[in-house]
């Protein structure tokens, strides 16, 4: 079986756990493009599947119709003519009891336009049967990822040649992106951050036109997309000559980034996985300025499955692709984030980032 064969009959175990007849996933205007992908290899705007315990059904439209027969096997491809509430019409034709339909993904009002339409078959609107199966990688999805987070790495060396005071944090952002088309990405992961100074304080924020100054923190949260796989990496690094006070925050915040990766494990509950980023930072007394949870999952998306927070309930499992991201953020005078990727395994994790953290970068 190939591996959309093997995704497919991993989905339909789920749903026979779940007594469910069949599954929908209606992805419009790329409202559910990765869980597409993940089932067909399909990454257009606009595709809809139903799966049955023996069919499995994609429509698409005029627009994407040829390029469908080439890429997705396996399936019956057909042609969606008008409005995609028509897939009612298709789902009618099936006659099923009850039909498991994407909810997260699935408009408020597609899915009313859909049960209106659909005469004996139950919509049940489900969460995470597709995202559940892509959160184990296979050695495919782990090689794609690796290559992104390798351009990644590269992608930050570039950079750190562009860091001097006076250039902007959109023209650094602007430096970042064009590295990583030019060299073999399909493009960003997510949109950059760049942050410097006082705004290194802000763990989520848009680069501006605010220019780097000596003794500035910078802080970059970066990746590059490969194969549709993404990546990701944050490094904290300073303008000139670094202060003590600096210095001793980045090694907190690095300390903490170390425990986590000695400890990570498959079996770790989300919450035991992120203990030791918390506790470090606790006792070095910044509990109140730790506020996000110390990992997430990656892979087709930038923030999949599992999660390395105090407030999760996943357990890792081996083949989960994670973030370790820790950090600091003081208002009004900086902060500090360090992030790797790694993979994790029956008794440990394998780090794919390699790019340099081991010191407080001064530039």
């Amino acid at each position: 079986m190939n591996t959309y064969t093997v995704r497919l009959e991993r989905l339909r175990d789920s749903l026979r756990r779940k007594r469910l007849e069949a599954f929908c996933l209606i992805n419009v205007e790329s409202s559910d493009r990765s869980n597409l992908y993940y089932l067909t290899g399909f990454s257009g705007s606009f595709g809809v599947l139903i799966v049955t315990k023996d069919r499995q059904i994609f429509l698409t439209d005029s627009r994407y119709i040829t390029r469908a027969k080439e890429i997705v096997s396996g399936y019956e491809i057909l042609e969606l003519k008008g409005r995609v509430t028509r897939v009612a019409t298709r789902i009618n034709r099936l006659k099923l009891k009850n039909l498991a339909i994407n909810g997260p993904t699935t408009s408020t009002w597609l899915f009313h336009q859909l049960r209106d339409r659909v005469k004996k078959t139950k919509l049940v609107p489900v969460a995470g049967l597709v995202e559940t199966l892509r959160t184990v990688k296979d050695d495919s999805e782990i090689k794609a990822i690796e290559r992104a987070v390798q351009l990644t790495d590269r992608a930050f060396e570039f950079i750190l040649g562009k860091v001097k005071p006076g250039v902007t944090e959109r023209e650094l952002a602007w430096e970042i992106e064009k590295y990583i088309r030019t060299h073999g990405g399909d493009g960003l992961a997510f949109e950059s951050i760049v942050a410097t100074g006082v705004t290194t304080a802000m763990p989520h924020y848009e680069p501006q036109d605010r220019t780097v100054q000596k003794g500035d923190f910078v802080l970059f949260d970066m990746g590059a997309k490969v194969d549709h796989y993404c990546a990701d990496l944050t490094r904290t690094v300073v303008v000139g000559r670094a202060t003590n006070e600096q210095k001793k925050i980045y090694k907190i915040v690095l300390e903490a980034q170390e425990r986590v990766i000695k400890n990570l494990r498959a079996g770790l509950t989300s919450k035991q996985a992120d203990a030791p980023a918390r506790e470090t930072i606790a006792q070095a007394g910044y509990k109140k300025n730790f506020g996000h949870g110390t990992g997430h999952g990656l892979g087709l998306d930038v923030h999949e499955g599992p999660r390395l927070s105090p407030w999760g309930k996943d357990k890792l499992q081996a083949g989960n692709v994670v973030t370790i991201e820790p950090g600091i953020y003081l208002p009004g005078w900086g902060g500090v984030r360090i992030e790797d990727v790694a993979v994790v395994e029956e008794k440990g994790c394998r780090v794919l980032t390699r790019a340099p953290k081991k010191r407080l970068i001064e530039v």
